[in-house]
């Protein structure tokens, strides 16, 4: 381009150099100081997406806990039943004088109760005896020994141990019950508690808690120190050779927290600090609740993220402007060498204007994209989140209900087992009796035709398919067993779990069953606690976050982080835009006031993520960088002017006078556009620049919004790179080829420029929400209406197709077009397009005509062969 060649001739002489030394010093001033701004901003806005992760966790810590101790009291409650009716049964033994000795009898209730050993103590409490069940995997002796001097009679104490992980522990349930009555010994049961220990070891395993908090996201890695020991999330991230060194470097950083300075933005400990040789940006929780302290890192060549391309993005602006800006001044200066300094300021201000301008433009467009993309990657992340939270309870909740289900099973088959052998209990007291060891509501016998013979409390008569529900049929039919509930139960109106265990005679032959309800208002609650809606209602949220679930059935809020909420449509709230059971990702309105919404739909019901849009928030970081950046581009101009004065004085450099110097900030922005869009297209395939990975990818709402107008930007920039490519092809064609083909090429040059701004208006159209086929069926109507203004249209266009292929006229033929009776135009065809030709008379002037009025036409540059004017001369 000529202003390069401007720039050399200027920079040769002494007032240019100083000038190209003076633009450089300036660029690198605004380069630090947007870098520093940037790198700020970066690490703000990091530490603000850790905060929101840890903000999580006392949450699901306080879950776990509730967890952990709702599931021991399960086992507690299981193992005092099992223990009591062991007890029982080895004074019935005793009462009964068998003759079995007290091994026998350990046995008995051993197999029984199905514990792993039962151990009989003297009345100082020294072990007597110990009878062990087959292949059952007891404590170690060591840890026997210490729950006999720990444990106390009717507690159940849960005895752990390590289990050769330190990150797993193995363990066995014990409960002593006193022999009553004379007998001053004491019988110890001893239980296995593997489904326990699996759950406290899930739930206590520090690395399933950093999992949970970051819900499987690898963009974030954590690290936890727990009771001293040392975790880390994802467990992959590092190979198990640099652990040693990691686990080193970890346990210093954990006992040295003092250094870590609180954050302004987020109240929370931060550090930059380094793992393996590599820097990370951290963020610390304690929770010395559990002795626990919690470290989420973020590499740092991450932490600039999408920050460091807008940062490049800017200088790059910043630094074409500059050289744009000096080479519109030179060339303004060179109009005249008399020019003076204040003459040129007053001459050029205009392009500072457009300077500034662009700068102020780009750099608000790309921030306001940051700060939307920032929200809409923040709803879509907490809706995953809140939906794998959902998730996770779904499968605790089913976990649950198989653990009591096992739970009255067993319990229901130990006292079928029981009253089968000891049959003077199947009387009314007997089965009162049980009812006190088992806790349960009722317990009852049925014969093998389902109708009731006994009853722990005043309920006669009950009958299969009558009283009970028909899924007992099951047991009568000879299944071993039948589990039914959680349901209400219609006399006592609570709700309930019943246990039903087929009794057997002697020959083994079905003879009836046994019938126990327990409550089931426990499981009920947690169940509750666990359900869909009470997730969302409960799920920990920043503040002006809100997630919420719509019935698609009804359209009302089911769930909502405001429970005042609950109930109410969700038309009245949301827009048209969000719809119960589709999916929506955009900004949109809800109460009023604009937000950022990603929904998803499932099983009936839409869950819904709001963020509100927001405003600069961490972003106001960098205003006062981008004042200064302005603040210098204006102090550069009039420097600039003073020393392109002097430089253009020195030079030989003179303006041609064709077109106008302004012409360079179209071609300057023309390229940077270009490159831009290069950049933006290698950045985002490659996923580093998330922002504009987002617009790309077009995982958001058409309409009208910063995402469909950058959308637009980008493939106006690319539609324009192209078609300028193939018509600069097609220009260099031209110059080599025939008549014939300069003209095809030339139409095929105009076509190319409809299509291409066809294209562009209905897809652009089509990103901004418009129904382009409507819009079509529209453009046929409003044809029809304006009739033979369109028609002419189309016939130009035909006409100059067909011009074309039938090779009726060159670029450069000498023609004579009748335009009106006895009137018409001869000159020379200059130019041939789609829709008009171009003919310069003999006079220069140009005449433009539509190519339906290109006829009749005397092409007075070819004459037939066999025409005498055509024969050759004597």
């Amino acid at each position: 381009m000529k202003f390069i060649e401007d720039f050399k001739l200027i920079i040769s002489k002494s007032s240019g150099k100083k000038l190209a030394a003076f633009s450089i010093a300036a660029f690198l001033i605004i380069t630090a100081i947007v870098s520093f701004a940037g790198f700020n901003l970066c690490k703000n806005a990091n530490l603000k997406l850790m905060d929101e992760y840890l903000s999580e966790m006392p949450k699901i810590i306080d879950s776990r806990n509730h967890e952990l101790n709702m599931r021991g009291q399960i086992y507690e409650d299981d193992i005092t039943v099992r223990a009591d009716l062991g007890l029982k049964i080895f004074k019935l033994e005793i009462e009964q004088e068998s003759g079995l000795t007290d091994e026998a009898r350990l046995n008995k209730i051993l197999n029984a109760v199905s514990a792993a050993s039962v151990s009989l103590l003297d009345e100082q409490g020294q072990l007597l005896l110990t009878t062990r069940r087959e292949n059952s995997n007891v404590s170690p002796q060591e840890n026997f020994n210490n729950c006999l001097k720990t444990i106390k009679p009717h507690t159940p104490h849960l005895e752990l141990y390590n289990a050769g992980d330190a990150a797993k522990y193995d363990g066995k349930g014990f409960i002593m019950l006193p022999l009553s009555g004379d007998d001053k010994r004491s019988i110890i049961f001893e239980f296995s508690c593997d489904t326990l220990l699996e759950l406290y070891n899930t739930l206590d395993d520090a690395s399933n808690l950093l999992e949970r908090m970051l819900s499987g996201r690898k963009d974030v890695q954590a690290f936890a120190r727990v009771k001293g020991r040392i975790v880390s999330y994802p467990a992959d991230s590092f190979t198990p050779g640099q652990m040693p060194q990691l686990n080193k470097e970890l346990a210093q950083i954990f006992q040295n927290t003092s250094s870590f300075k609180v954050s302004e933005t987020t109240g929370r400990p931060s550090k930059i600090i380094k793992l393996l040789d590599r820097h990370y940006l951290a963020s610390l929780m304690k929770y010395p609740q559990r002795d626990t302290d919690i470290l989420l890192t973020i590499p740092l060549t991450d932490v600039f993220g999408n920050f460091i391309y807008i940062s490049v993005a800017f200088l790059i602006l910043i630094g074409f402007e500059i050289v744009l800006l000096q080479a519109y001044i030179s060339r303004c200066a060179a109009r005249d060498k008399a020019v003076n300094f204040k003459q040129l300021c007053m001459s050029t201000w205009p392009g500072v204007l457009i300077v500034l301008a662009v700068t102020v433009v780009f750099y608000c467009m790309i921030v306001a994209l940051e700060i939307r993309t920032d929200k809409a990657l923040t709803a879509v992340t907490k809706r995953q989140n809140v939906q794998e939270e959902i998730n996770f309870y779904q499968g605790q909740a089913k976990t649950l209900r198989d653990i009591f289900t096992d739970f009255y099973r067993s319990h229901a088959q130990m006292f079928a087992a029981f009253l089968t052998e000891y049959t003077d209990y199947q009387t009314r007291e007997g089965l009162k009796e049980l009812n006190a060891i088992a806790k349960t509501d009722y317990i009852m016998l049925f014969d093998k035709a389902g109708q009731e013979l006994m009853s722990s409390n005043s309920y006669t008569g009950f009958k299969v398919g009558k009283n009970l529900s028909d899924e007992y049929q099951a047991v009568i039919m000879g299944y071993p067993y039948a589990v039914v509930g959680p349901t209400e139960d219609q006399y006592t109106k609570r709700t309930q779990f019943g246990a039903a265990i087929m009794l057997t005679d002697r020959k083994g032959q079905p003879d009836g069953f046994l019938l126990s309800v327990y409550s089931a208002e426990g499981l009920n609650a947690e169940l509750k606690r666990m359900s869909y809606e009470n997730i969302i209602n409960n799920f920990a949220v920043q503040r002006g976050h809100i997630a919420a679930a719509i019935s698609d059935a009804t359209g009302r809020f089911i769930a909502h982080t405001d429970r005042k909420i609950i109930g109410l449509k969700a038309a009245d709230f949301l827009d048209d835009k969000v719809k119960p059971g589709s999916i929506f990702e955009g900004f949109t309105d809800y109460n009023d006031e604009s937000v950022y919404v990603s929904a998803s739909s499932s099983d009936g019901k839409t869950l819904l993520f709001i963020v509100p849009r927001g405003d600069l928030n961490l972003y106001a970081d960098f205003i006062p960088a981008y004042i200064a950046v302005l603040l210098i581009l204006i102090l550069y101009y009039p420097v600039t002017c003073v020393l392109t004065v002097r430089a253009v004085s020195e030079s030989t450099l003179i303006y041609d006078g064709t077109g106008s110097p302004i012409t360079v900030f179209k071609d300057g922005y023309s390229i940077f556009m270009t490159l831009f869009t290069i950049i933006v297209f290698i950045a985002s395939y490659n996923g580093w620049w998330t922002s504009f990975d987002y617009v790309i990818d077009g995982g958001w709402s058409y309409g009208i919004n910063l995402f469909s107008l950058w959308a637009a930007l980008l493939i106006l920039s690319v539609t324009l790179c192209c078609e300028a490519l193939i018509r600069t092809v097609l220009n260099i064609l031209e110059s080599r080829l025939s008549l014939h083909g300069k003209t095809a090429a030339r139409i095929v040059n105009s076509l190319i420029v409809y299509a291409v701004n066809f294209f562009l208006l209905f897809y652009i159209l089509s990103m901004f929400g418009l129904n382009t086929t409507v819009l079509m069926a529209s453009a046929g109507v409003i044809s029809i209406a304006v009739g033979m203004g369109a028609q002419s249209m189309a016939s130009d266009l035909l006409a100059g197709f067909f011009m074309m292929m039938e090779d009726s006229v060159h670029v450069g033929d000498y023609v004579s077009i009748a335009v009106a009776k006895g009137v018409s135009i001869k000159g020379h065809v200059t130019d041939m397009g789609i829709r008009t030709t171009e003919i310069t008379d003999d006079e220069g002037n140009v005449i433009i005509l539509n190519n339906s009025r290109v006829s009749p036409l005397c092409n007075m540059s070819r004459k037939h062969e066999q025409h005498p004017s055509a024969l050759p001369q004597a």
